[in-house]
């Protein structure tokens, strides 16, 4: 009798498998910033027509109305034509002070952008585990949203005062909702198998929070992200606008004040950009922790 012949057989595949794995990752993170590029673009170049389209439609009157090109004059020509920029302000100046009060508004955003969102997390996470929690605060996030954030907000600043605390404050409560309900709505989404699979094995509430409806919820979660940069940069703006002359808002409502209305469009222009921006910027990173740790992460 011959000896069957003797097949050798890897050690560990792992190193080969998480080769793959890392990527596929790449190339789904690559496709997802050339997509985002492209849309950046075509939304920016959209809007830009349909502003100018807009202005000769309804015969706005050039001394208010500014067009892109204005707003490129305004901050880029050292002497652009008259009604373009106040003489007493250089494009340079103007340049400063845009880029001063961006990063203003910026850091107030982000303040608010990422206390509204662990905000909103936290409460979720309650809801599910506690729904005596659910029916006590509902009435009350109810409450909060029917108001509009216009009258909302003057009521706020004079109660937790024109700082950054209470910027913040109005940047995460209009986080807070819209990424609330769909967290909530995510968490729920879990496979009821797999939380009855948690709670045979004798899994707390916690432990099917960790381990399965968090990582269903994830979908959701950078879903909320994304509706939530530009939420933040809007109400960061309106706090601004109510509190003071401080960042974008507060620029605004100054340049607006003394008539300079190539700074309010150049001021408009910025914080546009900044929110397809930083929307496109999220699309980019849950990709890439979707494809890596979503719910169909492996899977082609």
């Amino acid at each position: 009798m011959s000896a069957a012949p003797v097949v050798a057989v890897p050690a560990s595949t792992a190193p080969v498998a998480e080769t793959a794995s890392s990527r596929a990752v790449a190339t789904i993170v690559a496709r997802r910033i050339g997509s985002s590029l492209l849309v950046v673009v075509l939304a920016l170049a959209l809007l830009a027509l349909v502003w100018t389209a807009l202005l000769n439609l309804f015969d706005v009157s050039t001394f208010v109305g500014k067009t892109p090109l204005d707003v490129y004059h305004y901050l880029f020509t050292e002497h652009p034509a008259r009604g373009v920029r106040p003489t007493s302000i250089t494009a340079e100046a103007a340049r400063s002070g845009l880029r001063s009060a961006w990063l203003v508004t910026l850091l107030d955003a982000g303040i608010g952008f990422v206390t509204g969102l662990v905000a909103a997390t936290v409460i979720a996470v309650l809801f599910i585990l506690f729904k005596p929690f659910e029916f006590a605060f509902m009435p009350i996030a109810m409450l909060l949203r029917s108001v509009p954030l216009v009258a909302l907000a003057p009521v706020l600043l004079l109660i937790v005062g024109q700082g950054k605390l209470g910027i913040a404050t109005i940047a995460a409560i209009v986080v807070l909702f819209p990424a609330l309900v769909n967290i909530v709505l995510g968490l729920r989404s879990a496979s009821p198998l797999a939380v009855d699979l948690i709670r045979v094995n004798g899994g707390g509430g916690l432990k099917e929070m960790l381990m399965v409806r968090i990582p269903a919820a994830l979908p959701a979660i950078f879903a909320s992200i994304r509706i939530s940069v530009p939420g933040a940069i809007v109400g960061a703006m309106l706090a601004e606008w109510l509190s003071g002359f401080t960042g974008l808002g507060g620029v605004l409502s100054a340049y607006k004040g003394r008539g300079n209305f190539g700074g309010v469009w150049a001021v408009v222009v910025v914080s546009v950009a900044t929110s397809i921006i930083g929307y496109a910027v999220a699309a980019v990173v849950e990709s890439a922790a979707l494809a890596a740790w979503g719910p169909n992460a492996g899977k082609r």
